[in-house]
């Protein structure tokens, strides 16, 4: 299709013939093909659930997140944004998902655990639908030094675990000595591959860049014998999500750790929606623009909320929507219902999440790094386009050394409460409650009168 420079092709209200929104919509899939899968497999790989947990996860993400598209596009009342923007698992939780699960999985059951992880996130999303009535408030405590050092410690904590089960996967095959080399060889491949192809001149290419890079690791995977597909031909018909999988319950430990996660995803999807808002050639700033953004926001807290409830994770806008809509020119909403149709059959398809299960961890991991280091960039982004001051920059740098220095000193404070103790030993939240409070005690330059 021909990309056009100043006029999209629809309006936003327009509706295009079918066989071309459906081809537009699958431009869109792959653009998110590979966050929406491989978000809900490293939260469930990190936490240690059985291949049938993974499954129902990632299963359930797809079609929840067809479903979270269907209200984002459609505004019912005051939720949904109206706009060409899609929905799906955010990577932003992978992390302190993860921690949440490990912080509390001693002390109960694994299901009981999990039940406590969903329903801490359901409390969470209710949080943020009330919030998303007062937007304009929440930008000034949400700040961009605040979603940039965020989103930067959240980037630098995945790099980090990602290199660490890449060592492991290498030592766990004998390394050098043993079948290590096939590691390197995968997870090396995926990784240039999907730098190669994102700087293709292609713009179809760039879009599915993940997609088309975890498909050719695992086309690689079958020539070492490396990925396992027995387990595909005992799998069942259909899939449908379940309400009340795990007994939800509330832990306020994990409300501390996720809170200010939601807080600052919800300061990107106001990026995202406000991207999408322009490119659909609507005015931003008007009322209308602030109508659509609150309900843009409330829509993403009612699907969390949702999402909760048939145990899967946290939704949210994805920004790589918004290149399709700048590659094609094509901004219709209508677009969004074909997009949310493939995500339900596809998420109701069980081979789709069993067979993503047998891409080797090496393969996942070659893409998620360099996913996750571009996390680290884009928190540096959000600072750098804030038209940063000397004192932004340093309230950035103190807020993550910070973070650090407490996850490393926590354990040798004496008398503190194992729960708040357990709350800063991660160094994502940690460092976006410190950066909060930096916001408020250091002070700016006062401005002079000209």
């Amino acid at each position: 299709m021909e990309k056009l420079s100043d006029n999209n092709a629809f309006t936003l209200e327009g509706k295009p013939p079918p066989a071309q929104a459906a081809a537009i919509a699958f431009q869109h899939l792959l653009a998110m093909a590979g966050g929406i899968l491989t978000a809900p497999f490293l939260i469930a790989a990190g936490m240690g659930l059985s291949a049938s947990e993974t499954s129902y996860l990632i299963s359930s993400a797809l079609v929840i997140s067809g479903f979270a598209t269907l209200l984002q596009i459609n505004r019912i009342g005051p939720i949904g944004s109206g706009l060409l923007s899609l929905q799906g698992t955010s990577f932003a939780f992978v992390g302190p998902l993860i921690f949440s699960y490990q912080t509390i999985v001693g002390d109960q059951t694994a299901p009981e655990a999990l039940g406590a992880i969903f329903g801490s996130a359901a409390l969470c999303s209710l949080i943020m639908f009330l919030l998303s009535f007062f937007l304009r408030y929440l930008k000034n405590i949400i700040t961009p030094n605040v979603s940039g050092t965020t989103v930067m410690l959240l980037g630098v904590t995945l790099v980090f675990t990602t290199l660490q089960n890449l060592v492991r996967e290498f030592d766990s095959a004998g390394g050098f000595k043993g079948t290590g080399f096939e590691i390197i060889i995968l997870s090396g491949a995926v990784l240039a591959t999907t730098v190669l192809i994102s700087r293709s001149s292609v713009v179809w290419l760039r879009v599915g860049s993940i997609t088309f890079g975890l498909a050719l690791g695992f086309g690689i995977s079958l020539l070492f014998n490396a990925s396992d597909l027995s387990g595909l031909r005992t799998q069942e018909v259909y899939f449908i999500p379940e309400i009340g999988r795990y007994p939800l319950s509330i832990d306020f430990q994990v409300v501390a750790i996720v809170l200010p996660i939601f807080l600052v995803s919800t300061m990107e999807s106001i990026g995202d929606l406000t991207a999408t808002n322009s490119l659909s050639g609507q005015k931003t700033g008007d009322k209308a623009y602030w109508l659509r953004l609150r309900g843009g926001i409330a829509a993403c807290a009612t699907n969390s909320f949702v999402a909760s409830l048939f145990s899967t994770f946290p939704n949210t806008t994805f920004s790589q929507n918004n290149g399709v809509i700048r590659l094609t020119g094509v901004c219709s909403r209508h677009i969004g219902l074909y997009a949310a149709l493939f995500l339900i059959i596809f998420g109701c398809i069980p081979l789709v999440a069993n067979l993503f299960q047998t891409i080797p961890a090496a393969v996942i991991y070659g893409s998620t790094i360099l996913m996750f280091g571009l996390v680290v960039v884009s928190g540096y982004k959000i600072v750098a386009e804030s038209r940063p001051e000397s004192r932004d920059w340093m309230l950035v740098g103190l807020a993550c050394v910070l973070a650090y220095l407490t996850v490393f000193f926590i354990d040798s404070l004496p008398g503190l409460p194992k729960t708040l103790a357990s709350v800063l030993s991660f160094p994502v939240s940690t460092g976006a409650l410190l950066a909060m409070f930096l916001e408020i005690v250091i002070p700016r330059k006062p401005k002079k009168d000209c």
